[in-house]
């Protein structure tokens, strides 16, 4: 990472833009760079490490493929590479030995971020799936009463009770239905793959960071894939497996 973290854009200043993102400023895609306004706090750590996943993807790529098939097939492969690397700000052992955080807190942080990470996943997971559903059933019949489906869906999974007496077009609120149409089951099957790439990871190397052959693991069975095959193909390549929810339950919910 070193190279990329040495021409990017990293800290705030005046007028600069707010966001995070990873990009490449020559064509041949020789110039990764990642923008970041970073502080000292997890949430940037974890941003600068999800950019840098995107980063090293692009950097380690087989460019002797055609442009288009450079990089991953679709999302789920993009944000498998970039929530893999983004787990490290997680990590006990990363805390003690990059952040100089001392051993006993590093394993007291970790447990804890553990706990919220779990209940988040758990979040995240009900309402990927109420988006999933809506948009689904929006494309197949836009005239239907999208109000109260919304709500039902709501209900069904989030186990939210609809507010007495509201009529009125929530799901319009929510900005993927317009600008970013499709994209939520990415989102769902993203956390499966990242679970089962760091299974792959733990079986094959011994895990991800202080692991040296993680990095070889990494380039030689996902980031030179590019978009050869297609995301299913891409994931049991890698990991030696198809996409399944084992490994997923597995971290999460029983372990």
């Amino acid at each position: 990472m070193r190279p990329i973290l040495a021409r990017s854009d990293l800290y705030p200043r005046p007028g600069k833009n707010q966001h995070a993102f990873c990009t490449w400023v020559r064509p041949d895609g020789s110039d990764v760079r990642v923008l970041c306004n970073l502080t000292r706090s997890h949430r940037w750590t974890s941003t600068l490490l999800h950019e840098l996943g995107h980063a090293l993807a692009a950097e380690y790529a087989d460019r002797g493929l055609p442009d288009r098939l450079v990089l991953w097939p679709n999302g789920i492969i993009a944000e498998t590479e970039s929530q893999t690397i983004e787990r490290m700000a997680s990590d006990a052992r990363w805390f003690e030995e990059v952040v100089g955080v001392p051993a006993e807190r590093a394993q007291a942080l970790a447990r804890a971020l553990r706990e919220r990470d779990r209940l988040a996943q758990l979040i995240m997971t009900r309402w990927s799936l109420v988006q999933s559903h809506f948009e689904r059933a929006l494309y197949a019949d836009p005239d239907a009463d999208l109000r109260s489906l919304w709500w039902e869906l709501i209900e069904r999974f989030q186990l939210i009770r609809r507010p007495e007496g509201r009529d009125a077009p929530d799901w319009a609120a929510k900005i993927h239905n317009a600008n970013f149409p499709g994209n939520y089951y990415v989102y769902i099957l993203g956390e499966l793959v990242v679970s089962q790439m760091h299974k792959a990871l733990v079986r094959d190397v011994g895990g991800l960071y202080g692991h040296g052959q993680a990095g070889a693991f990494l380039r030689e069975r996902l980031f030179k894939l590019g978009g050869r095959y297609d995301w299913e193909r891409t994931v049991e390549l890698a990991t030696g497996l198809p996409t399944a929810v084992d490994a997923y339950v597995q971290e999460w919910f029983r372990s």
